[in-house]
């Protein structure tokens, strides 16, 4: 019998590893890449994780809940629910192995950067030329340049063939040679006037009231009279009129009354006295205060405000309206000459 003997086999052709190309030109077989879990996976098993956790954590509220009330049915649950749970944590990833695949993934990483860079070819680097020797002497500075143009200096002009000489500047001419005619004629200032020196003005006149008493009323002037000569002056009215016990009573707590008096009818006459210049006039304030406490503090039947300057619009509507008798300079100086009635008199009008 003859034993066949089996035709021998020939080599399966093995297939040729693909190859990727690395940084430098060289060429390196492609290895497998084995599978290895991304951070991407371990994030979705921890977002299950805890999802898994909180139903649990629900469910085994309710079943509380439920146990007390049937705790018979709650012990056979139990039981039975120890094993799916033994199941279930057991198929969780753990983080041990989540850490080992991402240190593996890490470590893979190295291997290529480092294999990379050793396959790339060496960079070519332009080599230094040799260093001279003792015997080779670098070249003079004065021989590699050529010669340039001389430095200038001040005994010679400087000429270098782009800057054009400056012609020299000419002598000026003597001033002394020509007399000086100026093309003007000075002007002489006009003299000026003397200024005047403005007079003084005149003191303020102080009388008393006795001699008030025996001056003539209608001759006085009193714009020129002193505030306490003024109210003075006004209660001498009062009296020369027929108020017999008019009095001032001006002074840092007079609460607005200067003069107090008691007209010939028997009312009660409170007047203040503003002895103002003709710039100044007496404003609705001024009536304001003295309306405040006139009617209320002093018991006026008769409230006079007397003036040597004019009132304001507003100050006289105020009068007007609260029943304040008001009198300027111009009839201050008709109730003195006696061709103005009086506050009190006849004809005297409000405001």
């Amino acid at each position: 019998m003859i034993d066949e003997v089996a035709p021998a086999r020939e080599p399966l052709a093995e297939e040729p590893i693909p190859a990727r190309v690395v940084r430098g030109g060289a060429r390196r077989p492609r290895r497998m890449r084995r599978a290895r879990p991304t951070v991407r996976s371990g994030s979705l098993a921890v977002v299950l994780a805890a999802a898994i956790l909180t139903g649990l954590a629900l469910a085994f509220q309710g079943f509380a809940r439920w146990a007390g009330e049937h705790p018979g049915w709650a012990v056979l649950l139990g039981l039975a629910a120890v094993p799916v749970l033994y199941a279930l944590l057991r198929g969780m990833p753990h983080a041990r192995d989540l850490r080992r695949a991402a240190r593996a993934g890490m470590a893979e990483a190295e291997a290529d950067a480092l294999a990379a860079t050793r396959t790339a070819p060496p960079v070519p680097v332009d080599e230094p030329a040799d260093p001279p020797t003792r015997t080779q002497q670098p070249p003079h500075l004065a021989d590699a340049f050529p010669p340039g143009p001389e430095a200038p200096t001040l005994a010679a002009p400087f000429h270098d063939g782009r800057t054009a000489p400056l012609p020299e500047p000419e002598a000026p001419a003597s001033y002394a040679t020509e007399p000086y005619a100026p093309d003007w004629e000075p002007q002489l200032e006009p003299e000026l006037e003397p200024q005047l020196e403005p007079e003084p003005e005149a003191e303020a006149v102080a009388l008393t009231a006795a001699e008030l008493d025996g001056v003539d009323l209608a001759t006085l002037d009193f714009a020129a009279l002193d505030p306490d000569t003024f109210e003075e002056a006004v209660a001498a009215l009062c009296r020369r009129d027929g108020c017999a016990d008019a009095e001032t009573v001006g002074g840092a707590g007079d609460l607005g009354a200067d003069v107090l008096a008691t007209a010939p009818d028997g009312r009660r006459v409170v007047i203040q006295c503003k002895r103002y210049g003709p710039e100044n006039k007496v404003g609705s304030q001024d009536l304001q205060r003295f309306g405040g406490t006139c009617w209320s503090v002093h018991g006026a039947q008769l409230a006079v405000l007397v003036t040597t300057s004019e009132f304001t619009a507003p100050a006289e509507e105020y009068a007007d309206s609260c029943g304040i008798r008001c009198i300027n300079g111009t009839e201050l100086t008709a109730w003195a000459e006696g061709t103005g009635p009086a506050p009190w008199g006849p004809g005297a009008t409000l405001g």
